[in-house]
């Protein structure tokens, strides 16, 4: 069983961590944190330091991490920890939880998330960081941008493509074909008909843009 250290020690590293216990995969080392203790438990692991440490955790065997930080407002430290672990020359797996269904020609990027209960179908593309969470659905052929976050029970039906580091809202529906451009925000329960530009805020039934995201 490979060992990896998680980094970030909020909400979303409870997730992963269920995820990363039901698959068997991977033997947790600890977890870095800038702001926790070090000592403090999340579910059974420990906070075993800040992320100074990291290197010297590399040198003495473990291989893999995974940024545990989530987001919905604001990708830059996600993307901070990223380039930081690949720096240092850490192996970053996608994490998929066993309850989510993939199909059949599914790519998964670097440092991935797939929470609980969801679906991911035929020759879906989910770039390097993005967040799948739970019981959200991503229909077939589409393309999920890197950093980007599908919020729980959002349904994103079929040729759908959305950009890098946006955030759709829990229970919102992208119809198909639809396209959603980079650094956008999609409120919760909103229903997208039609494309959303880049760098804005829009929601609602039909989701319209409200203002920009700048």
């Amino acid at each position: 069983m490979n060992k990896i250290v998680l980094v970030g020690a909020g909400g979303h590293a409870l997730s992963v961590i269920d995820s990363i216990q039901s698959n068997g995969k991977y033997e947790i080392v600890g977890i870095t944190d800038a702001g926790a203790v070090v000592g403090e438990k999340v579910l059974d692991y420990e906070v075993i330091g800040n992320d100074a440490i990291l290197n010297s955790v590399f040198d003495s065997g473990v291989k893999y991490a995974f940024v545990t930080v989530g987001s919905i407002e604001n990708t830059s430290l996600r993307k901070k920890l990223f380039c930081m672990l690949k720096d240092i020359g850490f192996i970053i797996p996608a994490i998929v939880d066993t309850s989510s269904n993939i199909g059949s020609d599914v790519w998964l990027g670097e440092g991935a998330y797939v929470g609980k209960n969801t679906v991911v179908n035929t020759k879906s593309i989910i770039g390097d960081m993005a967040i799948i969470n739970t019981g959200a659905i991503i229909e077939h052929c589409c393309s999920i941008d890197e950093f980007t976050h599908i919020g729980p029970g959002a349904v994103i039906c079929g040729d759908v493509k959305i950009g890098a580091r946006t955030h759709v809202g829990a229970n919102a529906t992208v119809i198909q074909g639809v396209i959603i451009g980079d650094n956008s925000m999609i409120g919760a329960g909103s229903i997208v008909v039609k494309n959303v530009p880049s760098k804005v805020i829009a929601y609602g039934n039909p989701c319209k843009v409200v203002r920009n995201n700048e």
